[in-house]
């Protein structure tokens, strides 16, 4: 069976998007960059998971030679990556090897999980984060916490129906203050 995990970077006081999408406080640069690069291990990509307004911005950045340019390792990893995107609305996806879903999410995630392929992660999509925690196909978290506040954002848990635990298997404190926690549920 497929591993479902999650990987996003919050704000100290846990949105993992500011107002308009903005993710610009993120600390893109240094050993963030070396960590992400290694973690993308694009000899051997996880499937990545979406909602659409998360895979709409990868999708317009990581394919491009900016992209490439900024992290080549991770746009590798991202462009070689299988990518699954809910969405109701996206009519077509031209990002290699996407596969738009518009079923029920929880009935198609379970589907995934217990088809052959790669483990799957999740990046950004709250609500999916939320949804699927909530039903318990996450197997672990991996959170990139900023040592930023704002003022108004998107928590990354904002729909959880009721309390998660969490079990801290592992952690890294990189120089510019980020730190990285790993949960499994």
């Amino acid at each position: 069976m497929r591993k479902i995990s999650v990987f996003n970077f919050i704000t100290l006081n846990g949105f993992y998007k500011g107002e308009q999408e903005d993710i610009s406080w993120h600390r893109h640069g240094g050993e963030e960059a070396t960590f992400a690069g290694e973690a993308a291990n694009p000899a051997q990509p996880n499937a990545l998971m979406f909602g659409r307004v998360t895979y709409e911005m990868m999708a317009s950045f990581w394919p491009t030679e900016a992209g490439k340019s900024m992290n080549p390792q991770v746009a590798e990893g991202m462009n070689r990556s299988e990518k699954y995107v809910f969405s109701r609305t996206l009519k077509s996806a031209t990002w290699q090897g996407t596969r738009i879903l518009k079923g029920n999410l929880v009935t198609e995630t379970k589907q995934l999980k217990e088809s052959a392929g790669p483990d799957i992660t999740i990046l950004g999509s709250g609500s999916i984060v939320s949804q699927l925690a909530s039903v318990g196909m996450i197997d672990s978290i991996t959170l990139m916490v900023d040592p930023v506040v704002l003022g108004k954002g998107t928590s990354l848990f904002s729909d959880l129906p009721e309390k998660l635990d969490l079990k801290l298997t592992n952690s890294r404190i990189f120089k510019s203050g980020v730190v990285l926690l790993n949960y499994q549920l």
